[in-house]
């Protein structure tokens, strides 16, 4: 047999596993353990929260989960000069995961300027972090949901952006400054993964399905091992066991309607969809698969 044809038999069985893997995962035998939960997403620039977090928007945003969403942007991304344009197409964006403008916040700070050369102060960051989650704990109060989780980038950045990074940083600060002092009793980040698996699209769904500890649940479950809170109809009511129970990974799979979703967000950004960009909506898996990873 050629190595040509041993390529052919390996990617085969890559697509075949990849469309077993989509079907096993879309049988909803994992529960959303984030419910009535306020939301407070953290990117560095707009189009962030679509290129990178799409599938966590998509499934976290859906009605029957009660979870209120927030997106805290630290710039305009006005690199370029299009700042202001930038900022109309987030909210564009983010409208089409029903986040309402008032849960928009676009910071404009000298300090926090979009370019791979700027370096953000990490305890900037993390201190804007503190305040936008004060802010709006007051809503998590009055509507009795469970409490304020943060999620952001890891410190790979996804792309290796520096503003990326910076946010990871300002993560860290902020939990070793605030962990006794914030309505925030969990955060996520977005794990990074190879060059290679980044431009497989849902290919890389067996490899992260191999690789991640979010399906221990199910694992231990098939095992008799106990470990059921994120199943299906095993997590507890209580606002209590929700924030208990914090699974420490978590794994969304976009739906083809999930996709499409993304792709149409994505397009609101029409200031950035440059030729790459276009091809970027078609074979990066973080248009269909998101693994986050607990840091608190």
């Amino acid at each position: 047999m050629s190595s040509f044809e041993v390529l052919q038999l390996a990617f085969y069985a890559l697509v075949i596993s990849s469309v077993a893997a989509y079907g096993f995962f879309h049988g909803r035998f994992l529960k959303n353990p984030i419910t009535r939960t306020s939301i407070l997403l953290t990117i560095a620039h707009p189009d962030d929260e679509v290129m990178f977090f799409g599938p966590t928007l998509a499934e976290l945003s859906r009605p029957e989960h009660g979870n209120t969403i927030h997106v805290l942007c630290m710039s305009s991304g006005n690199h370029d000069g299009l700042g202001e344009t930038r900022k109309k197409e987030l909210v564009a964006s983010c409208k089409m995961f029903g986040i309402r403008e008032s849960n928009i916040l676009i910071l404009e700070r000298e300090e926090l300027q979009d370019g791979p050369t700027n370096l953000w102060d990490p305890s900037l960051v993390g201190d804007q972090m503190n305040l936008y989650a004060k802010k709006y704990n007051i809503e998590t109060v009055s509507q009795l949901l469970s409490n304020v989780l943060i999620v952001t980038f890891d410190d790979r950045g996804v792309s290796a952006h520096t503003n990326h990074i910076a946010l990871y940083v300002g993560l860290t600060y902020f939990i070793q400054t605030f962990k006794e002092r914030t309505p925030v009793k969990c955060c996520y980040v977005l794990k990074s993964v190879s060059l290679l698996r980044k431009y497989i699209a849902i290919l890389d769904l067996p490899i992260t399905m191999l690789k991640t500890e979010a399906l221990m649940p199910l694992v231990s479950q098939m095992f008799g091992l106990g470990g059921s809170a994120a199943l299906a109809g095993g997590a507890s009511s209580s606002v209590r066991s929700r924030a208990m129970t914090r699974p420490q990974e978590l794994l969304y799979v976009s739906a083809p309607a999930a996709v499409f979703k993304a792709k149409a967000a994505m397009e609101k950004h029409e200031s950035q969809m440059v030729w790459f960009r276009k091809i970027y909506v078609v074979v990066s898996r973080y248009m269909s698969i998101n693994e986050l990873r607990r840091v608190m």
